[in-house]
């Protein structure tokens, strides 16, 4: 039989030998209560990691790879699951959430929700609130990294933070369902994701509206006709709020038949960024 197929970070911290001598010490520190120093450790670690990012995979390669790397590098460090939930819930705690470190044990808290999700709810709850957006970021990628493990356990929780009272945690339930490279699974199962989304259909805060109406588009990619049916649900409600989400889900529906979104929204023209699209031209 041959050997399964290594990803690309499980590649690097095979790889990964000076980086895992500095986990080790880190380690060390923050099991004999040195978390200040373990703390220092961790920053010069991740310029390390970051000056070390070749010029042409920075783009792709930014300070949320950074994070998530020492993240998974401390997993590889400390396999013992009940140590690894304890340090970062140690990190959480002593790295304060305006620093970008923070992202390490939001990564981390990701991967403990992989075994307990009922744990790391307060405290994505607390993140995906933070008035950082660079935080608010880290938070809803860290959560993604968990969902396709928990998908039951997590949905009603999700469902709750679309109905929150505040715009960033609704925010943070759109977000974190987005179908990127992690979640693709929802393309094959799209009404995880709806039962969601559909909470928000009515969003009057642009924050949160945006993404929902972000990840409709992303499902058009692969599921279009079922797009189309919800983006004339959404317009036949003749809410203003629904129409815009209507609207900006029609991002890459219009690509592929540009007339009928018009007739659905009632338009003789679509824009959105450098993309014009006018009936005139089209009849």
């Amino acid at each position: 039989m041959k050997p399964a197929k290594m990803t690309d970070q499980h590649q690097l911290l095979h790889q990964a030998g000076p980086e895992l001598q500095a986990i080790q010490a880190i380690l060390t520190d923050l099991r004999t209560g040195d978390v200040d120093q373990a703390v220092q450790n961790l920053q010069a670690l991740r310029e390390t990691i970051h000056a070390a990012i070749p010029a042409k995979l920075r783009i792709g390669r930014g300070i949320t790879w950074v994070v998530q790397r020492i993240s998974d590098l401390l997993a590889e460090g400390c396999p013992d699951a009940a140590e690894f939930i304890s340090l970062a819930k140690l990190l959480s705690r002593c790295i304060s959430d305006s620093d970008l470190l923070f992202g390490v044990p939001i990564f981390m808290m990701g991967e403990v929700g992989k075994r307990q999700p009922e744990a790391v709810f307060d405290f994505f709850a607390r993140a995906a609130d933070s008035q950082d957006w660079v935080v608010r970021e880290f938070a809803q990628g860290g959560f993604r990294e968990l969902i396709g493990e928990q998908r039951e356990a997590v949905l009603p929780w999700l469902k709750q933070m679309a109905l929150d009272k505040s715009p960033n945690r609704r925010r943070f339930a759109a977000e974190t369902l987005r179908p990127v490279t992690v979640s693709r699974w929802m393309f094959r199962q799209p009404e995880y994701s709806l039962g969601v989304l559909r909470l928000m259909f009515h969003e009057a805060h642009p924050y949160p509206r945006t993404s929902v109406g972000n990840n409709l588009s992303d499902l058009s990619r692969r599921q279009p006709e079922l797009i189309f049916n919800i983006v004339q649900e959404l317009v036949a409600t003749q809410d203003k709020n629904s129409y815009w989400i209507a609207e900006r889900a029609c991002r890459n529906l219009v690509k592929q038949a540009p007339l009928r979104v018009m007739d659905i929204l009632g338009v003789d023209e679509y824009h959105y960024k450098d993309r014009n699209f006018y009936r005139s031209q089209l009849s």
